[in-house]
């Protein structure tokens, strides 16, 4: 249904107000009544919707480095988009499978459980046509892999779980590692039939050949990192992920930053007809002695002491001295040294 009414439904809404055939007050009425939203027991909701939508931002990112990296893989683009992202019971995900597939069970250090990732052969003999030279063809009748297509496809599909591995770092770490292949999906039991599972699923196009891909984590597996897939904790860690990569960075760029470094031998004030009338050989007198100590500026700003002389016959400056009459100069310079003997510990 529309979200807005057209001026045809406007006007007929308006001309039954006017002739009685809608009551007013019974819509009113009918308004004010208590919803009920049914609640299905036997399949109950385990994440919530703001859990739901982190979720699918994790795996939004992982769509995009599958893309890319499928698109650099098989000389070809390819496109991946997400799909919906479903809780269903365990039994419910093994009966929407055909029969063969490719089934890649999986697990991870962290994981408190096993998990499946599913593609359709359509999508596998398509990619295995690519990979040994071919245009994508794929098969007209489905099929089991031999050794050999096994033996590649396996590879692809652990650079697949190191994808998935990347795109939740934010809220999980863990090293997947390969369980098991299986065709059959019957022959596949990781979680009770009845059990709860989050279903992502991914659409997955090259050139005339379409498939779904399709990751699989019973609730056992995902509830452990739960409190994690809210938004306001997804962003915070990816913050400080990114924050403590950036702080090195940011500190080997200053390191190598050139800066102007300029000494002020001293100060006078001259008249414009004297400016005018200087010559070669004119003396200028100075408001400073020449044992005196002169201002080494970084900027604009004097930032040390320093007494002027010469060394291997170049002029040079030997600072005598710090300036701290700036207190968030000073705190710069505590907090750079304090860096440094961490760096040397």
């Amino acid at each position: 249904m529309a979200d807005s009414l057209s001026q045809e439904e406007i006007d007929s809404l308006l001309g039954a107000l006017d002739t009685g055939e809608v009551d007013v007050e019974e819509m009113k009425k009918e308004e004010s009544e208590q919803k009920i939203k049914l609640y299905d027991f036997e399949r109950p909701m385990k994440f919530s919707k703001d859990q739901i939508r982190t979720f699918q931002m994790l795996n939004e990112n992982f769509a995009r480095s599958l893309s890319t990296y499928l698109s650099g893989r098989l000389r070809y683009y390819v496109d991946v988009n997400l799909g919906p992202i479903d809780q269903i019971t365990y039994s419910e995900f093994l009966k929407s499978l055909s029969n063969p597939t490719f089934m890649t069970i999986f697990t991870g250090n962290s994981l408190s459980g096993s998990a499946i990732l599913e593609v359709n052969l359509g999508v596998i003999f398509g990619m295995i046509d690519r990979i040994l030279g071919g245009i994508g063809e794929t098969v007209s009748k489905p099929r089991t892999l031999t050794e050999i297509e096994l033996n590649i496809v396996r590879r692809e599909a652990m650079r697949f779980l190191t994808l998935l591995r990347d795109a939740w770092v934010n809220v999980m770490e863990f090293v997947p590692e390969i369980e098991n292949i299986e065709s059959n999906p019957q022959f596949v039991q990781i979680a009770p039939q009845n059990e709860m599972t989050l279903l992502v699923t991914l659409e997955i196009v090259i050139g005339n050949v379409e498939g779904f891909l399709n990751v699989c984590f019973p609730s056992s597996v995902i509830e452990p990192f739960s409190e994690n897939l809210t938004n306001q904790m997804w962003f915070a860690s990816s913050m400080q992920k990114k924050q403590s990569e950036l702080r090195p960075v940011i500190k080997r760029n200053l390191d190598r930053t050139p800066i102007e470094l300029a000494v002020e031998l001293g100060k006078t004030h001259l008249s414009l007809s004297d400016l005018l009338y200087l010559e070669v050989g004119d003396v200028i007198r100075l408001d400073r002695y020449k044992d005196e100590e002169l201002d080494v500026c970084i900027g604009n700003k004097p930032r040390f002491k320093g007494t002027a002389g010469k060394k291997r016959g170049k002029k040079a400056i030997k600072i005598t001295q710090l300036i701290k009459d700036d207190l968030e100069f000073e705190t710069d310079i505590k907090d750079f040294a304090e860096d440094e003997n961490e760096g040397e510990g």
